[in-house]
């Protein structure tokens, strides 16, 4: 445990310390505030349907909200190892005492924790509503939820693309076709005509199983989903870091 704890002390410090952290960080606040105002002015037209809340809308309801992680998971994780690789210090930290999965997963938590902090800069922005209008804070609290346990599953995705190449770029795109292949199942559900077939796809698709977080429903198959997703993403990535044929 002290081992996993120094390493992902290691990587949250290697990620703040670099200027990209802050403007990622800048930007990514940035856009999600000018989209909480956006939606306070959608919710206050007498028009739109008053059972709709925004958690419904800031969390899954709308493009920014799925172009932010798309765009924020591949960012956080391409330098993991990728870096490594590059500057030959992966070495040194395989041959270290800590196990390969000690590595992965303090990997992972560096870039979990980062993301989680980013995504929880934004409750001063429910915070200030409440001030003004009294609502429901369990959609928020399980969108925020929902909206961390999806991001470990593309954090871990990154993850993985970054433990295949020394290009951080490589590894960013890499990421993104990854998640947004993930991302495209539930499209694919317009042309399956057998209804096993579509209840199958249905449970595949990220987007589908993330509706039930931003409603308020806190269940348990989303979650255990989501949480497959991530470990088996993360073994992958061990697998690989384990390989003598990839770690260079």
């Amino acid at each position: 445990m002290s081992n996993l704890l120094a390493l992902t002390s290691r990587e949250l410090k290697a990620f703040w310390y670099s200027p990209m952290a802050y403007a990622v960080g800048a930007l990514f606040l940035f856009l999600q505030g000018l989209v909480f105002w956006l939606l306070i002015a959608v919710l206050n037209d007498p028009r739109v349907d008053p059972s709709l809340t925004m958690a419904q809308f800031f969390f899954g309801g709308t493009f920014f909200f799925w172009f932010s992680i798309l765009v924020i998971a591949p960012l956080l994780t391409m330098r993991t190892f990728s870096e490594e690789k590059r500057t030959g210090t992966i070495e040194l930290l395989l041959t270290a005492p800590v196990t390969d999965a000690q590595v992965v997963l303090a990997k992972f938590l560096g870039a979990w924790v980062a993301y989680i902090l980013l995504w929880a800069c934004t409750v001063v922005f429910f915070l200030l509503l409440r001030s003004f209008s009294a609502f429901d804070w369990a959609p928020v609290l399980t969108g925020y939820l929902g909206t961390w346990l999806l991001g470990g599953v593309l954090l871990s995705l990154g993850i993985l693309a970054s433990s295949l190449t020394r290009n951080q770029v490589i590894a960013a795109l890499l990421s993104f076709v990854a998640i947004l292949l993930l991302f495209s199942v539930g499209v694919l559900d317009v042309f399956i005509r057998d209804p096993e077939g579509s209840k199958m796809i249905q449970y595949l698709s990220l987007i589908d199983h993330f509706r039930s977080f931003a409603k308020g429903i806190l269940d348990t198959r989303p979650m255990v989903f989501y949480l497959s997703l991530t470990a088996i993403a993360l073994f992958l990535a061990g697998r690989v870091i384990g390989s003598p044929r990839w770690r260079s």
